[in-house]
């Protein structure tokens, strides 16, 4: 059993404070200016572990998601025979490697004002990476 599985809540909320030690010191003391600089690095960087926390708050907060839901985030759909919490981890993924992309490319328009050019340099080429390594197996079939 790995860690997700036997202490969802603990990663959870672990995965959520890491992201806060590195989400509040890049954009403080916050202004306008600043996270319009920085914001880039921090959708870039500090993405990967908001998207663990947000993926594993059904498991971690299951009582409160089946409330929601109405039913069990282990159901099945009939069309699909997919489960709910595989289609929640799908479309969370999804939306965070499309937001470390954004960053990408806010980073890019960041460097063109010439504006925290190092934070943002970072940004562009961990955006790029995470594409790389996406659309690797299109790539290089």
């Amino acid at each position: 059993m790995n860690f997700e599985h036997t202490h969802p809540t603990f990663l959870c909320l672990l995965a959520f404070l890491v992201w806060l030690v590195v989400f509040v010191p890049m954009l403080w003391p916050f202004s306008l200016k600043r996270i319009i600089d920085r914001m880039p690095f921090v959708l870039c960087f500090s993405n990967f572990t908001l998207e663990l926390g947000v993926m594993v708050s059904p498991k971690g907060f299951r009582r409160v998601f089946e409330a929601l839901l109405g039913h069990s985030i282990y159901a099945k759909r009939f069309e699909t025979d997919w489960q709910w919490i595989n289609r929640w981890e799908t479309v969370v993924g999804k939306l965070f490697f499309w937001l470390a992309v954004a960053g990408g490319l806010w980073g890019i328009v960041n460097l063109c004002r010439r504006h925290a050019w190092i934070s943002n340099l970072l940004a562009v080429i961990m955006a790029l990476l995470l594409c790389i390594f996406r659309f690797s197996s299109l790539l290089f079939p």
